[in-house]
C-alpha cells in the first residue's frame, strides 16, 4: 500500500475569487499576469528555448548550490543563480517572465558561478540570454532598471568604454595589490602606499590609451547596426538610439572632412611618396 495513502487528504475549498488570485500571490506580492503580459512571456519563452545558445548553456543541474555561494550578488540581493538555471531548465513562461523583472539584473557577469559549477552549465550566458530578450521586447521593468545607466550606455556605444581614463586613480583603489587584500598592513607596507605602486608609465598613458578614433567609433556603430542592437535599443529608449545617432552621424561628417583633407594635402605634395603595406 501507498505510504501517502495513509495522509489526510484535504479538499482544495477555494471560492472563485480565491482561485483566480491565489493567497500566495498576495503573499509574495505578485500579482496575475495580465492577458497582453501573458501572451508576451509565452512569446519569450518560445524564443528563449528556441534560442540556438540553450542547449550550449543549459547542460543540466545537480542543484548542489555551489554556483550560489560563490555568487557576490546573492549576498545582497534576491538573486540566485540556482534559481535561474533551474528556471531556464525547467521552468515555464510564468517563471520566467517573473526573473526577467528585476532579478536578471543583479547579476554582475562575473562569472563565478560557471567556474563553480561541476557540470559545466553557462549560467552567466543563460542569463545574459534572458536579458537579451528583455531588452529586445522592451519590457517595462526593463526600461526602469537601465534607466540611470544611459550616460554609461552612451560611452560604450560611442567610444567602446564606460570608463573614463580620470577614473584611474591610486586613491581611488587603495586595496589593490596581493598583499594590500590581506587586510589594513600587510608585509608592513600601508595599502595607501601600496596602491601608489602603480607604475608611473602607467600612469602617464592612461588618457592616450582611451583615445579612441573617429574610424574605430563608427566601426562599433556598423557592428551595432548590423547585429540589431540599435533596433533593440530603440524598442527599450527611443530617445537615446535617436541621441546616439546623431553622435555618429557628427563623427561619419568628421570623419569624412578629415579624409578629404588628408588627400588634398596627399594631391598638393610634389615628389614620390613611400608608401607602406602588411
Amino acid at each position: 500500500m501507498s505510504v501517502v495513502a495513509h495522509l489526510p487528504h484535504r479538499t482544495p475549498t477555494l471560492t472563485d475569487t480565491e482561485a483566480a488570485h491565489p493567497p500566495a500571490l498576495e503573499l509574495t506580492g505578485r500579482r496575475p499576469l495580465t492577458a497582453e503580459e501573458r501572451r508576451t512571456a509565452e512569446t519569450i519563452f518560445g524564443e528563449f528555448r528556441a534560442d540556438g545558445r540553450y542547449r550550449e548553456y543549459v547542460l543540466g543541474c545537480l542543484n548542489c548550490g555551489e554556483c550560489t555561494t560563490g555568487c557576490p550578488a546573492a549576498r545582497f540581493y534576491d538573486f540566485s543563480p540556482r534559481e535561474m538555471l533551474q528556471i531556464a531548465a525547467v521552468g515555464d513562461a510564468t517563471t520566467l517572465w517573473d526573473a526577467m523583472q528585476e532579478k536578471i539584473w543583479a547579476c554582475c557577469q562575473c562569472y563565478t558561478c560557471n567556474m563553480r559549477c561541476r557540470f559545466g552549465n553557462d549560467i552567466a550566458g543563460i542569463i545574459s540570454v534572458m536579458r537579451e530578450l528583455s531588452v529586445r521586447h522592451g519590457l517595462e521593468s526593463t526600461r526602469r532598471v537601465l534607466a540611470p545607466f544611459n550616460r554609461s550606455l552612451t560611452l560604450l556605444m560611442t567610444v567602446g568604454t564606460q570608463v573614463a581614463s580620470d577614473m584611474i586613480q591610486p586613491d581611488f583603489f587603495r586595496d589593490w595589490g596581493p598583499f594590500a587584500a590581506a587586510g589594513e598592513k600587510s608585509w608592513d607596507a600601508d595599502p595607501h602606499l601600496l596602491r601608489q605602486a602603480i607604475p608611473i608609465d602607467v600612469l602617464q598613458t592612461t588618457t592616450s590609451s582611451w583615445e579612441v578614433s573617429v574610424q574605430t567609433s563608427l566601426e562599433l556603430f556598423r557592428i551595432y547596426e548590423e547585429a540589431g542592437v540599435l533596433d533593440m535599443l530603440r524598442g527599450l529608449d527611443p530617445d537615446l538610439t535617436e541621441m546616439l545617432i546623431d553622435i555618429i552621424e557628427e563623427r561619419r561628417e568628421e570623419f569624412e572632412e578629415a579624409r578629404t583633407r588628408y588627400h588634398s594635402q596627399l594631391a598638393a605634395m610634389h615628389g614620390p611618396v613611400a608608401t607602406f603595406s602588411g
